[in-house]
């Protein structure tokens, strides 16, 4: 019978030994218990036997027993030591991953200094544009409202336009000669030629009007009609006000 191991090998004798001395002891006690009790128990060889076969299975059966047992605890260590070592990888990677989300958070941090300050200058231009947009309500408000009079001074003066062509178109040759033969015009009558330079974009002097009514008008057009086909009823108010500047409103009227 082998026990599995040199050590073992050397423990053969001494388990002779035991099993000797115990196959022994069951004799003698069953001798004396004859002698007390009467009572036969009968020792063979067959038992001797039967002693060393169930050792030989008991061994067997722990040795399997020990060894799976070991084999488990191998492989447990084993695992253990793998993650270890994968323990170890992870943690290295751990730190590097921290340092990493140290540097994003700091980038976060000043990306967010960034967003705060554009939103702070988006927000004051907002309110720049809105306090601009109700300036120029206002002043289209006002636009309006200039327009509007001026509007309403074009339509008053309108129909004294239309009398005074109405006036001009009366004219004959024996009027335009008798205004060409005054040196020193009446007031009323140079503040009229004027008028009708300035609409003609001329110079609006008496000495210009007096040159064009002896060539008969700038350019061959006459006096009561405008350059570029227009009419002396087709007047801008914007003329109409240097006409009133020019020439008071009084007179105008």
């Amino acid at each position: 019978m082998s026990l599995g191991s040199e050590e073992g090998d050397k423990l053969k004798p001494s388990l002779a030994k035991m099993f000797s001395v115990m196959h022994k002891s069951v004799s003698e006690y069953s001798k004396r218990m004859l002698a007390e009790l009467r009572r036969h128990n009968y020792v063979t060889p067959t038992n001797y036997l039967e002693l060393v076969s169930g050792y030989k299975k008991l061994l067997f059966d722990k040795k399997n027993e020990l060894g799976g047992a070991a084999d488990k605890l191998r492989n447990g260590l084993s695992k253990i030591d793998d993650t270890r070592q994968k323990v170890e990888k992870m943690s290295i990677e751990l730190e590097d991953a921290k340092t990493k989300v140290a540097q994003f958070q700091k980038q976060c941090d000043e990306y967010l200094v960034i967003i705060v300050q554009q939103k702070r200058e988006a927000d004051e231009q907002q309110k720049s544009v809105a306090q601009k947009g109700e300036r120029i309500a206002e002043e289209e408000t006002k636009c309006q409202h200039m327009a509007d009079l001026a509007q309403h001074d074009l339509d008053e003066a309108l129909p004294t336009l239309q009398e005074a062509i109405a006036a001009l178109e009366s004219l004959n040759k024996k009027d335009m000669t008798e205004i060409k033969s005054y040196g020193r015009p009446p007031l009323l009558v140079e503040k009229v030629m004027e008028a009708v330079m300035i609409l003609r974009g001329s110079e609006p002097t008496w000495a210009e009007a007096k040159r064009q009514l002896g060539s008969g008008g700038e350019n061959g057009l006459p006096l009561w009609r405008l350059p570029n086909g227009r009419c002396l009823h087709v007047l801008h108010g914007a003329l109409l006000v240097q006409l009133q500047r020019r020439t008071g409103p009084e007179e105008m009227d």
